[in-house]
């Protein structure tokens, strides 16, 4: 259905984005019906999807290191011109949690952690997310790249003990503070 809609909207070489590209829907269907593409997520993970998906779902085999050329992360967010320089903002890192999935968490940024965990709650009939922590910082993307890197998980859900998480986000926000 996306690509019937981008193909009804737009013509072969226009340019799609997708600000909020999570799972590369709308960079699979754009790529699908001739179209170009930017992506933007707050998840690091999803950049690893969206390579993911276009090896499994769009090119062949001699086109892949194309492919994986031309897919770029970008983890540092524009330069802000109305702030003085040294400005940075913050926001949450959190930690989710689900009753189907023990020792399992969704950690994961947000500006607003009540939105967001509304936002998980409305997908859930019964409403069974719930916050674990929270911990505001400037360094939120990095704090959130290191928690993906040190514990095993898949895509945004980590697999880990929740105090182990917690200490290792608190921990390492203050190092990079304090660096």
């Amino acid at each position: 259905m996306l690509e019937q809609i981008i193909k009804a909207s737009s013509n072969e070489g226009d340019m799609i984005l997708d600000p909020f590209c999570g799972c590369a829907t709308t960079c699979v269907a754009a790529e699908n019906t001739g179209r170009q593409w930017i992506g933007i997520d707050v998840s690091h993970k999803a950049y690893d999807l969206v390579k993911e998906r276009l090896d499994k779902e769009i090119a062949r085999p001699d086109e892949l290191p194309h492919y994986r050329q031309d897919v770029h992360l970008q983890a540092r967010p524009p330069k802000r011109t109305d702030v003085e320089a040294d400005y940075r903002e913050e926001k949450f890192v959190y930690i989710i949690s689900h009753p189907n999935y023990e020792s399992e968490y969704k950690v994961g940024i947000a500006k607003d952690v009540n939105a967001r965990l509304n936002s998980y709650q409305i997908g859930d009939p019964e409403r069974s997310y719930s916050l674990q922590y929270s911990l505001k910082t400037p360094r939120f993307r990095e704090t959130e790249i290191h928690i993906h890197k040190v514990f095993p998980n898949k895509h945004e859900w980590v697999r880990v003990n929740l105090e182990d998480i917690k200490r290792d986000t608190r921990t390492f926000s203050r190092v990079v503070l304090s660096s």
